[in-house]
């Protein structure tokens, strides 16, 4: 959670912006509409004044604050924000019957309202990022002749707020790796920009790595002949920068959908099918065996952060929990063998995905003693907690489940979950949830 928090801070910071000019906008609005409409349907016309407003923003991206903002590319988003929501009230005015009129005045005193509004927050931002640490960034740059073009292009600009600190290209070796660390921890560095050339050579692998634990964020540097122009990329004069993205979760936007539907799905999951289903369990586990009706152990969450994860418990209580299930495993009770075999055992984690530790979908959360143990053995293991562990995932419908007799089991299993992370998608995730509920109806050989 902290993580996420600093994650999103440089957006907080631009947070009293968006208030100053969306609050006095609303007011400025309000006031022109009241004024200038004698209809009684004012809040159909508020409604409508402030859709086409926020759409118009939105595809001319008019509240964007990005390092890389100069006056002259704000002017033009103005003016294309300004022809969006003429011609957007002209429509609505055709097609609503004169349900909705349009008056031009009113659009009219609320662009200049909003021009003059942006002209003072620009110029404060402006001001603030070239005298003020908080709206300043310390960045790291690979010193070659596509990281120096990067710095001259930036210096020319002056209103970035980018503190560059240049480094050497030993800096960037192996070897170098804990000096690395320590230059970006004693500096506060909060970027790394490497040239797109060099970011994939084998050599450098390790710092990319980096980006997988969020130690540090990463962007790609290349002239502006480049094969990466798009909507994701930012100019800096003619030298091109794009973000080194491990999973299209690493928008924030797509993250917060997924949460409200991890929310949703599990909160509807727990009202109509745990709420009655939890008792049942509970008098069929003490009536099997002795004991607690949960199971709760310590797993690795998120970039290693442990919580604590409930399960149906499906084996007499016993002091080997860090021992996972083997075929025929003594532990498990007469019960047990009927919750596992349906992964029945497996359904208090929606309380999990309730408080946030986990997910619907995503790798599966290991014991702490296989993440002690494979690590070291296998490269892409620590990869796996890059996103929230999941109730089920990707490797656990393709038959990658059960106990592992070989360590390459795992490994096959560590290949499904770094794909997962790399091409996450709705779509996909519908998929895996239809195809654990097919796997739980019809039973798995390898679930005991």
């Amino acid at each position: 959670m902290k993580k996420d928090i600093k994650q999103n801070l440089p957006l907080l910071k631009y947070v009293p912006f968006w208030a100053f000019e969306w609050v006095l906008l609303f007011l400025s609005a309000v006031y022109f509409i009241k004024l200038s409409y004698t209809t009684n349907n004012l809040t159909l016309h508020y409604g409508v004044f402030f859709g086409i407003w926020s759409l118009s923003a939105i595809i001319s991206r008019f509240y964007a604050y990005e390092r890389n903002l100069t006056i002259t590319k704000q002017l033009q988003r103005f003016i294309l924000f300004s022809v969006l929501c003429a011609v957007f009230f002209y429509a609505v005015t055709l097609l609503s019957l004169q349900e909705v009129t349009w008056i031009p005045q009113v659009l009219v005193k609320s662009l200049i309202t909003a021009f003059l509004l942006k002209a003072v927050a620009i110029l404060t931002i402006f001001s603030l990022r070239k005298q003020t640490t908080a709206y300043q960034q310390n960045i790291l740059v690979y010193n070659s002749g596509t990281g120096k073009n990067f710095i001259r292009d930036v210096r020319q600009l002056k209103r970035t707020g980018f503190q560059i600190y240049e480094a050497e290209k030993t800096l960037f070796r192996k070897e170098s790796l804990e000096r690395f660390k320590k230059m970006v921890m004693n500096d506060k560095i909060q970027t790394i920009y490497i040239p797109l050339e060099v970011a994939f050579k084998e050599a450098f692998s390790h710092i990319l790595n980096l980006k997988w634990n969020k130690q540090v964020s990463l962007k790609l540097i290349t002239d502006y002949n480049a094969p990466i122009t798009g909507r994701k990329a930012q100019f800096y004069g003619l030298t091109q920068v794009t973000k080194y993205y491990i999973s299209p979760l690493d928008s924030t936007t797509l993250r917060m959908l997924k949460r409200v539907f991890d929310v949703i799905f599990s909160g509807l999951v727990i009202l109509t099918l745990l709420s009655w289903f939890v008792p049942l369990m509970a008098l069929l586990i003490r009536l099997d065996s002795k004991g607690p009706t949960f199971f709760v152990q310590k797993r690795p969450g998120r970039f290693n952060k442990p919580f604590l994860c409930f399960k149906f418990r499906s084996m007499t209580v016993n002091n080997k929990t860090e021992k996972s299930a083997v075929r025929d495993d003594v532990r498990v009770t007469r019960i047990g063998k009927f919750i596992r075999k349906t992964s029945i055992d497996e359904l208090p984690q929606f309380f999990n995905v309730l408080l946030g530790h986990m997910s619907i979908v995503g790798p599966r959360p290991n014991l702490s003693s296989q993440l002690d143990y494979y690590s070291p053995i296998i490269n892409d293991y620590p990869k796996r907690m890059y996103l929230k562990p999941g109730i089920t995932g990707l490797a656990q419908v393709s038959g990658a489940r059960g106990g592992i007799e070989e360590d390459i089991e795992m490994k096959h299993r560590v290949k499904y979950d770094v794909f997962y992370i790399r091409n996450w998608s709705f779509t996909l995730d519908i998929k895996i949830i239809i195809r654990t509920a097919v796997n739980m109806i019809r039973g798995e050989d390898k679930a005991y």
